[in-house]
């Protein structure tokens, strides 16, 4: 019987690129859209047919920014979808919106479409916020987004949230998540910023013009986040998202729980039938590997880094690992060789031992990566 995957789909396009921003993204580039939507029609159907149709339970429209595509762009990318994949199963659809793409037109067409999941890309709710981050837009323009969605019926609707930003004071953090919370958002996550790759960001932080994020703020704002949220209902389920009873991620936890998902566009990611395997990030060599009909080379089987992967995800969730389940699938070997870690995470009071699974502690989640880190 064929796996039951989680589809991804990466729609690159932005208006402008953010200044913290790593991912794999085209900004700028409109004019590019028809042509990259007609090789994702392709390489979806040459998924579809060389695993066999399977049935899939989770899709998302990620980016990028996804909101920016038309409604009849994303009603063709769903037709290509159906024809390759069994979407019988299909219990969640997500798209990813910026919002300055929220509007009652627009949402109309995502619930005519059948999301049902609709994370806003706030970042910040403060215009000093978006400055430093080096984000377009305007704060107003979040509130505006979240109340439209709200209104509009979406299922679940979230705010996504960057904390540790240069200059960023506690008040003004619980400020935001206060306001998210007031809103009425079905889904928070709350990421702490990353200074990854040589982004504008990053530069301007060496050149001195930005002040250094600091990290006893942010693992501050972090235990702030968890006292705001957990106070106003919302369960933690992963180590940066809370959600309302009954709105946690369904695709998203498969990234956490070691379970297969195809990634289809420019830079996806997939694990399918034990592989894992990413598309190219530069437009013009994913052209090439569509046009070609090849797909990228496979990871070799490695038990004792998959080992180190599956407990460092489960780890980030909030109910731990069972390390048997992870011998069970990768050898008790890759496991023995990480328990001197692990054991030294409990003398530390970092992690804790709950019902025979093993979990971060309070304490352990403000030094989540350093910890982390050592058991790759």
């Amino acid at each position: 019987m064929a796996e039951t995957l989680g589809l991804y789909v990466h729609l690159p396009f932005c208006r402008a690129r953010c200044a913290y921003c790593d991912f794999a993204v085209i900004a700028g580039r409109a004019d590019l859209v028809p042509e990259y939507l007609d090789l994702l029609v392709r390489e979806i159907e040459r998924a579809g047919e060389s695993l066999g149709h399977p049935p899939a339970d989770t899709l998302h429209f990620g980016g990028g920014s996804p909101s920016l595509l038309d409604p009849p762009e994303l009603e063709r990318l769903r037709m290509a979808l159906e024809r390759a994949f069994d979407l019988a199963p299909l219990a969640e659809v997500g798209l990813e919106a910026n919002p300055e793409d929220v509007t009652r037109q627009r949402l109309d067409a995502w619930v005519s479409a059948g999301i049902t999941r609709l994370p806003v890309g706030v970042q910040s709710t403060s215009p000093e916020g978006l400055a430093a981050l080096g984000r377009p837009g305007e704060a107003a323009a979040a509130v505006r987004a979240l109340r439209l969605a709200l209104e509009a019926g979406i299922p679940s609707v979230g705010a996504d949230l960057i904390f540790g930003w240069p200059g960023q004071e506690v008040r003004r953090w619980e400020d935001e998540l206060a306001c998210v919370v007031g809103l009425g958002a079905h889904h928070v996550s709350c990421y702490a910023l990353e200074l990854d790759g040589r982004t504008p960001l990053v530069r301007a932080i060496e050149r001195g013009e930005r002040p250094r994020p600091d990290p006893d703020a942010a693992a501050e704002m972090y235990g702030a986040a968890a006292r705001i949220l957990r106070e106003a209902g919302y369960e933690r389920y992963e180590i940066s998202n809370w959600a309302r009873p009954g709105h946690a991620s369904r695709h998203n936890r498969k990234y956490w729980s070691d379970r297969p998902y195809l990634g289809l566009g420019l830079g996806a990611a997939s694990y399918v039938g034990g592989r894992r395997w990413t598309n190219p990030r530069r437009f013009r060599e994913y052209e090439r590997m569509v046009r070609s009909g090849r797909s990228p080379a496979a990871e070799p089987y490695d038990p004792d880094r998959r080992a180190g992967e599956a407990i460092v995800l489960g780890l980030r969730r909030e109910e731990g690992i069972d390390l048997a389940d992870v011998a069970a699938v990768h050898g008790e070997g890759p496991v023995e060789a990480r328990r001197p870690v692990l054991q030294r995470g409990v003398a530390d009071g970092l992690l804790v031992r709950e019902n025979g699974r093993l979990k971060l502690s309070e304490r352990g989640r403000l030094i989540a990566d350093e910890l982390l880190a050592d058991l790759l």
